[in-house]
């Protein structure tokens, strides 16, 4: 199973956005798929080069807080 990544869009350039991501990652990503309007310092949910959903601020700190509390998955 796959997880979007959260990003927080510091430019909007047409059907495409920069983004920085909860890591310092900066990347540009489709909004071919999103289908509402996007504006620098919006958070999104991101995977595989497209935004997929538009968050709040507030959903963004609480999926963050809840991904830092469960950490990283161990193999076994």
């Amino acid at each position: 199973m796959c997880l979007g990544e959260l990003a927080e869009v510091i430019a909007v350039a047409g059907a495409t956005a920069e983004i920085t991501t909860s890591n310092g990652r900066r990347a540009t990503v489709s909004l071919m798929v999103l289908g509402e309007p996007v504006d620098v310092g919006d958070w999104l949910v991101v995977h595989a080069g497209f935004a997929l959903e538009k968050i709040t601020h507030d959903e963004a700190q609480e999926a963050a807080r809840i991904r830092g509390a469960l950490g990283p998955k161990e193999d076994s």
